[in-house]
């Protein structure tokens, strides 16, 4: 069992922490060729100067200088020649007594949010993010904000990009200046006002989701007491059942990455005999616990109709019943008190069918206490998601 739980712990922890997310995407080279495949992350926070494409079972490393649009998924970067302002920060420490930008004129990938007669892009800089249109082919154009310091060291802003809009991006929303008061510069804002300019209709849709997910289970559950003498560890067998609410950051991903919680009854009856100098001593054990986890869950290798997974936690068992039945005398020389509180590791490998059906084996290790020695469970489960 030990040997079980070490090679789920070292699965599942590689597959959380080390596993490159891809993505179904493409990328237009210099020469205007564009090569679909499987792209790995691009972030705009952290543009990469190099990323792999997987094609026809190939793995392929690209420079991005060599490279002029991609596509990673639904988020999409296209090189080109724009201004903005390296120098803007918005730390309170870090603010300038100048209201105006500074531009400089350079060539990077700007992320392109939203595309149409009106295009909107975004553009992140030592972790500010600048945004940007483009009127048909016309020159991109910076849209004007900062944060700086005046009079008395109070905090002002500069939000000419609302001026800028009203002329230039027409709104039929907005009217006047006066409209723009509630309008921000953040990227739900611009990303809603650009779509409502091109005359794009839409439902802004939530990445996150709560799923439900309920399992029925068969679990084998050992433990080991802390007799006076050495008694092999007691298996009980039964079937159970497991609710767990998780949170999903992300349900557009291919390879989405979660939060779970959830809830087992462990239960384990057994009778331990112990050898004795006159008499054997048989011990009845009737022992039930809550054992409640939380953790991340990573799902892999993913595609239309199934999605695979691992899941590593931490939990706490909770003892809800603990009864032990001994002969007198084996009290007297060591009473064996099982309702202490423990920390515990749930580790897990599953399957996600057709966005519903859940196959799933878990393993629950219980970090030993006073008079146990080994408290373990592993469950076989199937379940269905809501």
């Amino acid at each position: 069992m030990k040997n079980i739980f070490t090679f789920l712990l070292i699965l599942i922890s590689t597959s959380i922490l080390g596993q490159t997310k891809y993505e179904l995407g493409y990328y237009i080279d210099q020469s205007g060729n564009k090569i679909e495949g499987e792209i790995s992350e691009i972030r705009a926070d952290k543009f990469p100067s190099e990323f792999y494409i997987k094609k026809d079972n190939q793995q392929i490393k690209m420079e991005t200088k060599f490279v002029n649009e991609i596509s990673y998924g639904a988020v999409y970067f296209v090189k080109k020649r724009f201004k903005f302002d390296p120098s803007v920060r918005y730390e309170i420490g870090n603010l300038d007594f100048n209201k105006n930008l500074n531009l400089v004129e350079t060539e990077d990938f700007l992320q392109r949010l939203v595309d149409g007669q009106y295009t909107l892009y975004r553009y992140i800089h030592n972790g500010v993010a600048s945004y940007f249109y483009q009127r048909g082919d016309n020159e991109i154009t910076t849209l004007i904000y900062k944060k700086y310091r005046g009079k008395n060291y109070t905090i002002n802003e500069n939000n000419d990009f609302k001026v800028q809009l009203l002329h230039d991006v027409k709104n039929n929303k907005y009217n006047n200046l006066d409209d723009y008061f509630t309008l921000r510069y953040t990227q739900e804002n611009l990303e809603d006002y650009f779509k409502e300019a091109n005359g794009i209709s839409f439902n802004r849709l939530k990445k996150q989701k709560v799923l439900f997910n309920f399992f029925v289970g068969y679990s084998m559950h050992t433990m080991d007491l802390n007799f006076l003498s050495n008694i092999d560890q007691k298996t009980h067998n039964g079937l159970t059942v497991m609710p767990e609410l998780e949170f999903m950051f992300n349900r557009f991903a291919i390879n989405p990455t979660s939060f779970y919680v959830n809830g087992k009854l462990h239960t384990f009856k057994s009778e331990f005999i112990e050898e004795y100098v006159r008499e054997n001593w048989h011990h009845t054990v009737d022992y039930k616990s809550l054992y409640v986890s939380i953790g991340a869950k990573q799902y892999f290798m993913s595609s239309p109709n199934i999605q695979f997974y691992g899941k590593f936690g931490v939990g706490i068992n909770n003892p809800i019943k603990y009864k032990i039945n001994s002969p007198e005398e084996a009290r007297r020389l060591r009473l064996i008190v099982l309702d202490r509180f423990a920390g515990g590791i749930n580790t897990g490998l599953g399957a996600k069918l057709f966005n519903s059906i859940l196959v799933e084996v878990n393993y629950d290790f219980v970090f030993n206490t006073l008079y146990i020695n080994k408290n373990t469970a592993l469950n076989f489960k199937i379940g269905y998601t809501f």
